[in-house]
């Protein structure tokens, strides 16, 4: 029985091995773009481990925050720039989803509302900039990241409707370069 067995096996490994008619071949490409790490990011009175400016918080005017970039690749089609906070409960709070900025634009000033195309932030629901307002005691940490992008996000839904997630998801394999800043505030 062992025996039989044994060339049942051997029969299908030979038949396996086999060419025929009906062969074919795949190439594997990648579309994954390189991303070249050299773009720089600041903010209108920040930089990356610094201090977020009283100015763009619920403390304050509440206005979006002036920032600038410069060195990206020259593939670069459009940028994006989402902006979040993890609470500790956990989840996110996006204050800031905005894509579709001409690659022409080096800088936004405080207070835009004519550059890009805004998403919806997850405090208010709404297709600005909001400003945070983190409760609790001590200080959080805000993330901003801009993207350099080889074409436009593939983005399927209206604006009113694109969170950080459906902007993530619509910049996949376009990303050329990123750069991140972390900042902090405590509120008074």
């Amino acid at each position: 029985m062992l025996n039989n067995f044994v060339k049942l096996v051997a029969i299908i490994m030979i038949a396996g091995c086999q060419k025929t008619a009906s062969t074919t071949t795949t190439v594997e490409t990648n579309t994954t773009p390189t991303v070249v790490n050299q773009l720089k990011f600041t903010g209108n009175g920040f930089v990356n481990n610094g201090t977020y400016p009283k100015t763009f918080t619920c403390d304050s005017l509440g206005v979006s925050p002036g920032l600038q970039w410069s060195n990206a690749p020259s593939t670069t089609k459009s940028f994006a720039i989402i902006m979040y906070h993890i609470p500790p409960g956990g989840g996110n709070h996006q204050y800031l989803v905005l894509y579709n900025i001409p690659a022409t634009t080096l800088s936004i000033p405080d207070n835009s509302k004519s550059i890009g195309t805004f998403g919806i932030n997850t405090v208010d629901g709404k297709a600005t900039y909001t400003p945070p307002c983190s409760q609790g005691p001590g200080a959080k940490i805000y993330v901003l990241t801009l993207y350099a992008l080889n074409a436009a996000p593939t983005i399927t839904v209206p604006n009113t409707q694109v969170t950080m997630e459906i902007l993530r998801a619509g910049m996949n394999n376009k990303i050329v370069d990123s750069a991140v800043m972390s900042v902090t505030y405590t509120r008074p």
